[in-house]
């Protein structure tokens, strides 16, 4: 008895010593931290949350989807009646353009590192433990690659945290580029090729794409030119120089078709330039846009409409005693949408094509009446009662040729010397890129009346999913890294390719430089490019803006205007105060 007594007493002693194992919860009906990353579909879940965070962060935060194009050497800011910039109060340590984008990116970063140290521990298939670490390593190789270009050198976390860390040191710049390069390399080995995977999914030429640029950012031109034309000899890529799609029937050109809605997708809009597209759809659960929202709603949509085209309903003309406002607003139309003109283009995006009656300002498509107008048809011509005739059926910004005594005036609305409300171009009449709006295509739910192309009053958004890459910005990198490498005749080449496209002249070599190549992605991109991260790429933000910009100019703004420091963000201060035992340092100037 005593001796079935201590073997008793033993077992549980030494079963009592494992007493972590002994209280362990393991879940048998619920989804718990511990049991989350085991299934494909767990892991589909988990990289869902990625493309999220990435569409959260660049198409629809209403206060920050536009933070790249309104610093930037293409518009000026006019939305609150007269155009005086302050750059000391948009980027600064406490602004909240630096600290949004910093913890966006870490967000996606930490996400990132979860989905990669979770499936390595999975009962998944090798194969498809590479799969899923290759995605979750696309996503940080991008989110490094954002820090780097915005930030310079930024921490480096590579694991999965799992308690609290408040001893972050900054690696160098190059070690974060190099980082990145790794993963990207990567995902390139163990992505899906791009006629394989869905429509909005990352692929193998999605990664080769981020990495010819990190390549580029990083100095090494030669791989740069290498990983590039793999993307440009594959045969299921192409540029798109023939009219396609659900509205090809339709005037336009095949520019424009490249914008409508449906167009976008490789499987949904045969569209073979895509490479990796953000995908909106609008009133579905998820689908990042609605038409029912206003713009301070979360993920309401892309506000690039409200941004970028015109509110004519508050363009004024005064004649013969009377105030006359000759544009109904909004319209589904070419007028604008229900846009309200807050970025305005500069006179060197107005003019990228060339001087106005230049053979490219009217021969290059993407200056058409179709992508850039610059003449709207008057939607309210009763206002002009018995004086109609006089004022005719359009509105030429180029040529406003107004009867004699008739003026445009915007009353209560201080001017500048730079875009006063009362001259054109300006908020409520500007030339802009119709990428931005939908003409007479919008959802039926978005139209107040469909016949008049009448729209509610919640619109504002683009209701079509967004590029992140194409094939036309891979010609215009490869020519970054040829120029780089000082072969301009090879860069020269890679630029006709978009050019001519676009039925433009073709450039000669002995023109092309860096200031060329912006210049041309300003015409092929200009308001869908996150056109700050390029410059910031370049070390061309201070550059650029003080070359072309005068809204940023120190006569015109209420600060010192553009200086060299916005070359980059600041380190934002909330996160230099909460990593209390260690010293990340701020960037010169702030």
């Amino acid at each position: 008895m005593k001796k079935l007594l201590y073997v008793l007493v033993t077992a549980f002693l030494f079963s009592a010593c494992d007493e972590d194992s002994f209280l362990e919860e393991k879940p048998l009906d619920f989804m718990s931290a511990s049991n989350s990353y085991e299934t494909t579909t767990d892991m589909d879940m988990a990289v869902t949350e990625l493309y999220y965070l990435v569409r959260q962060e660049f198409y629809t935060n209403y206060d920050h989807c536009l933070d790249f194009l309104g610093v930037s050497d293409l518009v000026a800011n006019g939305s609150d009646g007269h155009v005086v910039s302050n750059l000391s109060n948009t980027i600064n340590p406490t602004s909240s353009m630096a600290s949004y984008h910093w913890t966006q990116l870490y967000k996606l970063i930490g996400q990132c590192n979860v989905c990669i140290s979770r499936v390595g521990k999975s009962s998944l298939s090798d194969e498809n433990k590479a799969k899923y670490e290759a995605k979750g390593r696309f996503f940080r190789a991008y989110a490094y690659r954002t820090l780097a270009y915005l930030y310079g050198g930024v921490p480096l976390q590579l694991e999965e945290v799992t308690k609290p860390k408040t001893n972050y040191t900054r690696a160098s710049k190059e070690e974060v580029l190099k980082v990145a390069i790794e993963d990207a390399v990567f995902a390139a080995e163990h992505l899906d090729d791009i006629q394989n995977v869905k429509d909005g999914e990352v692929s193998n030429a999605a990664a080769n794409f981020l990495l010819g640029e990190l390549y580029l950012a990083n100095g090494d031109n030669e791989k740069a030119v290498a990983t590039l034309s793999k993307l440009i000899e594959n045969p299921n890529l192409s540029l798109m120089t023939e009219r396609f799609g659900s509205r090809a029937g339709e005037d336009g050109d095949v520019y424009w078709d490249l914008f409508r809605r449906g167009n976008q997708n490789r499987n949904e809009g045969g569209n073979k330039e895509s490479i990796w597209v953000i995908q909106l759809k609008e009133d579905v659960k998820g689908g990042g846009s609605s038409t029912s929202s206003y713009f301070w709603s979360a993920d309401g949509g892309y506000w690039l409409e409200r941004y970028c085209a015109p509110q004519v309903g508050q363009f004024t003309i005064d004649y013969n005693g009377r105030s006359i406002k000759p544009f109904l607003w909004p319209i589904g139309d070419y007028t604008g949408g229900r846009g309200i003109g807050t970025f305005i283009p500069i006179e060197h995006f107005n003019y990228a094509w060339g001087d106005y009656g230049s053979a490219d300002y009217a021969n290059d498509i993407r200056n058409s009446e179709y992508n850039f107008p610059r003449k709207f048809k008057y939607t309210n011509k009763a206002a002009f009662g018995d004086d109609a005739e006089l004022f005719g059926d359009y509105f030429d910004v180029e040529n406003p040729n107004l009867p004699e005594g008739a003026v445009i005036s915007q009353a209560g609305l201080p001017g500048s010397n730079l875009f006063s409300q009362t001259d054109v171009p300006n908020r409520y009449i500007m030339g802009y890129q119709t990428k931005c709006v939908n003409p007479y295509n919008y959802p039926d739910a978005a139209y107040a009346d469909k016949n008049s192309y009448m729209l509610t009053g919640t619109g504002g958004k683009v209701y079509t999913d967004q590029y992140m890459m194409r094939l036309a910005e891979v010609y215009l990198l490869r020519a970054e890294a040829y120029l780089k490498k000082g072969d301009a005749a090879k860069a020269a080449d890679d630029i006709n390719v978009v050019r001519r496209r676009s039925n433009a002249s073709d450039v000669e070599s002995s023109k092309v430089d860096m200031d060329y190549i912006l210049d041309e992605r300003m015409r092929e991109f200009g308001i869908e490019e996150k056109r700050f991260l390029t410059l910031a790429r370049l070390g061309l933000v201070y550059d650029r803006i003080k070359k072309y910009n005068p809204f940023y100019w120190a006569e015109n703004s209420d600060d010192a205007g553009i200086l060299e420091k916005y070359n980059m963000l600041p380190i934002p201060q909330s996160v230099k105060e909460a990593n209390k035992d260690a010293e990340l340092g701020q960037n010169p100037g702030y």
